[in-house]
């Protein structure tokens, strides 16, 4: 109903291009996927061999996670952090007063595990269900 009425609406107005949106459309592609969580990470190898890394995950530039102390062989259990899918998310390690390091960028495709080895480092980061 809403449709016809912006159309008729248009076509009183003699407006010449008219694109009709379902309610609810998203702008420009943009996919909301609701119900991912990032749920643990592990530190196989740390990227930094002076001390602890200073870990954190980022997706579309906010930190989601962190920055915490990881070390080789730490595990760490993630509570209600969620995460989009089909979006990127990177894993990095702070580096004060240097700039941060990347420690790999994965596209979120849905739950399962995703390996961050750049940098020589090693990490797992496991992504579920809601």
């Amino acid at each position: 109903m809403s449709s016809v009425r912006n159309l008729l609406i248009a076509a009183t107005l003699g407006t010449a291009s008219i694109v009709a949106a379902p309610v609810g459309a998203q702008a420009s592609g943009t996919q909301v996927q609701a119900g991912l969580k990032i749920t643990h990470i592990v530190c196989h190898q740390q990227e930094d061999f002076t001390g602890a890394d200073d870990a954190y995950l980022v997706q579309d530039g906010k930190v989601l996670w962190g920055p915490v102390q990881m070390i080789s062989g730490d595990s760490k259990d993630i509570q209600d952090v969620p995460v989009t899918q089909d979006h990127v998310l990177t894993l990095m390690e702070g580096d004060s007063p240097d700039d941060d390091d990347n420690l790999g960028a994965k596209k979120i495709t849905g739950a399962g595990d995703y390996q961050f080895t750049d940098d020589e480092a090693n990490y797992t980061v496991t992504i579920a269900n809601q």
